[in-house]
């Protein structure tokens, strides 16, 4: 028999599983309290001793949807022995997963708008930065990095990453994936002794 605080995180998840569906199909603005409580079939009760607004139930499955992005990617990336090719391979394996519509919508179309520029960024940065500086201290060590800050390179590189993929959905036009990758490799290019990576 599950536990009283199982059941809680039962019904936290169901929650945000459900939410976030409706949130990706058909936005945040359009998406009713009483379509998330029957998504996730629990009482409007339930719901409020987890969240106190709707916004609060967006923030839960904006930061669900980042670490899912960041996790998947991170499984999606080919290990090499570098460990810079490494780091690089998850930033590209990154750009493809939030390319997906439901990922997209969530992190690049509603997550600012809903939470404002800087909480979207600093709720995803509280995974992905620290996930990216370990990234970097490790390619600082094998001494395929040269960088004053690693703190500011892992900013530097999230923004780059962040603000290819806002360009990638929504420039004006088309952004290949083979640009997008050719371009993320300059930036990191540009933190090696030689400034190139190969």
């Amino acid at each position: 028999m599950a536990t009283q605080s199982e059941r809680r995180a039962a019904t936290r998840a169901a929650l945000i599983e459900a939410a976030q569906k409706l949130f990706a199909k058909q936005g945040y603005e359009a998406t009713s309290t009483d379509q998330i409580l029957a998504g996730a079939g629990v009482s409007r009760g339930a719901m409020y001793y987890h969240f106190a607004t709707k916004q609060d139930v967006f923030e839960a499955v904006f930061i669900a949807a980042s670490d899912g992005a960041i996790r998947r990617s991170g499984r999606a990336a080919k290990v090499t022995h570098s460990p810079l090719e490494s780091l690089t391979n998850t930033c590209l394996a990154w750009l493809k997963e939030v390319r997906a519509p439901d990922v997209a919508a969530i992190l690049i179309d509603q997550g600012p708008q809903v939470l404002g520029w800087k909480r979207a960024r600093d709720l995803e940065a509280e995974t992905s930065l620290g996930l990216m500086t370990k990234g970097l201290i490790a390619a600082a060590e094998a001494g395929e990095i040269e960088v004053p800050s690693i703190d500011l390179a892992a900013r530097f590189l999230n923004a780059a990453l962040a603000e290819a993929a806002l360009v990638s959905l929504h420039g004006e036009r088309r952004v290949t994936h083979a640009e997008l990758e050719t371009s993320i490799r300059r930036v990191i290019d540009g933190m090696t002794p030689n400034g190139s990576t190969s």
